[in-house]
């Protein structure tokens, strides 16, 4: 990957933000309060994650901590329980009903072994709220009963479904983060090679882009270094034996969505963390859709968790987040808002990067 990169002050910063696709969008100021979750998450959850071992007794207990978080839906959000294309899941509207023709679904992440419509429901309510949509979430099979395969296979049977209930097929979006996000562009290159219709738009937090993020030797330009507050990228290759073990089932068309591009055609938003693993990747996918001529919108953020997005409803960071997603999701279902969203501290980054 060849790239110019152009470069300005940060606002008091020791370094200026720096990217490598064209006009990305910069949000460098983080709150105060992300900064004291960001050093809490650096003190606690990532050195948990260090040293529990990746095995079946793991992944049950943490699935278990995850049910503690689960609640009820919010009064002013109408919750129908239900299956969406054969999957367990929940529609949530406006509790006066929707504004907008919008119908998203949305995939949680969790490394494909945690996460559920519960404990995502703060986020998803605030998606709702934002959107005046009609929000599709799905509990997709996952570790240690499932591999990514089925997860996969849960993710376009649900956008499917999502299809048939939709009365405009033009007006269908797939959003998720880390694994949801994976999940997400699967969604988009299945849909091209079942010939089912493309999403009117993609959106991806933090998304996982491939199954071997860890590894050093790929043709993605770095710019920053690794400091992620959550995720260990030690732990990444013992995760993948689960994600992909010897007799599982094999996942359909490409096991990673960075090569999936010539598949991907609906508008994309990527939002990435300014120092977490993943983003190579991120900007990497972001450069091969903006060459084939697919609009892709890029946001990095500085001083942020994984997938900081998730925590909408609780930190202003992520609130703005959904904000500027629910947007992007508007404007290309041909329903923008009336009032555009802005953050006053963000400056788009004018750079130009090519794949080799």
């Amino acid at each position: 990957m060849d790239t110019q990169a152009g470069s300005r002050s940060g606002r008091g910063r020791r370094r200026p933000m720096r990217a490598v696709h064209t006009a990305a969008v910069l949000h460098d100021s983080p709150t105060p309060l992300a900064r004291m979750v960001g050093r809490g998450a650096r003190m606690t959850v990532k050195p948990l994650l260090r040293m529990a071992p990746v095995d079946v007794r793991t992944i049950r207990r943490i699935q278990r901590f995850s049910e503690v978080v689960n609640r009820g839906a919010s009064e002013d959000i109408a919750v129908e329980v239900c299956e969406i294309g054969g999957v367990p899941g929940e529609v949530m509207t406006p509790g006066d009903g929707p504004t907008t023709g919008l119908h998203l679904l949305y995939l949680h992440g969790g490394g494909f072994f945690t996460g559920s419509v519960h404990s995502y429901r703060s986020m998803l309510e605030e998606i709702v709220r934002a959107t005046g949509g009609t929000i599709y979430a799905i509990d997709y099979r996952q570790l240690p009963d499932a591999g990514i395969a089925e997860s996969v296979q849960d993710a376009i049977a649900a956008y499917a479904g999502v299809l048939d209930r939709a009365p405009d097929a033009s007006k269908v979006v797939v959003a998720g983060d880390s694994a949801g996000g994976y999940l997400t562009m699967k969604v988009a290159e299945l849909a091209t090679r079942r010939g089912l219709p493309a999403p009117a738009a993609l959106i991806a937090f933090s998304p996982l882009l491939s199954l071997e993020p860890d590894r050093q030797d790929k043709n993605v330009m770095r710019v920053d270094k690794v400091r992620e507050a959550v995720l260990p990228i030690a732990r990444v290759a013992a995760l993948r034996r689960l994600w992909l073990p010897e007799d599982g089932a094999p996942i359909e068309g490409f096991a990673d969505p960075l090569h999936a591009s010539a598949y991907i055609h609906s508008p994309t938003q990527l939002v990435a963390v300014e120092d977490e693993f993943l983003r190579p990747e991120v900007e990497a996918l972001a450069l091969l859709l903006d060459d084939k001529g697919v609009e892709v919108d890029v946001h990095l953020w500085r001083g942020q968790l994984h997938a900081f997005p998730i925590m909408a409803g609780h930190l202003p960071d992520a609130d703005l987040a959904i904000e500027l997603a629910a947007e992007f999701a508007l404007t290309h279902i041909g329903e923008p808002p009336a009032v555009e969203v802005e953050d006053l501290d963000a400056q788009p980054e004018t750079l130009e990067g090519e794949m080799a």
